[in-house]
């Protein structure tokens, strides 16, 4: 089975010209979209309103996060949420987990998952 997991890019780092494609994406006028990026910016622009107008003028409007597709074997039941998920062993003895809904996470080799919370299938 595969699922779709969406990969957020991170808004302070990234660049004025993805984020105004971002905004552009979203169907925000230019003036919504300044103010937009000031919020993700945490209030310091790396450029001033007539840059960032000219930025967004110029862009082509496309979405800035990434949507994967996964190979997905769920492995156990996750009693506590209620889906299923994936829990793999790497080579450092993390243990790697997948959900079905796309979310990740790990528990360190020092800390198995409970096997309250974790059904095995």
């Amino acid at each position: 089975m595969e699922i779709t997991r969406r990969n957020l890019e991170n808004r302070l780092t990234a660049s004025t010209y993805s984020l105004a494609a971002e905004y552009k994406y979203q169907g925000l006028d230019k003036y919504k979209a300044w103010d937009k990026y000031i919020q993700d910016k945490a209030l310091k622009p790396e450029v001033d309103a007539k840059d960032f107008y000219a930025v967004f003028e110029r862009c082509v409007a496309h979405p800035i996060d990434q949507v994967q597709r996964i190979n997905f074997t769920a492995t156990h039941i996750d009693k506590f949420l209620g889906i299923t998920c994936q829990i793999t062993k790497d080579d450092f003895g993390v243990f790697n987990m997948l959900w079905e809904d796309g979310h990740t996470g790990s528990y360190p080799p020092c800390h198995e998952p409970e096997s309250e919370r974790y059904v095995k299938i």
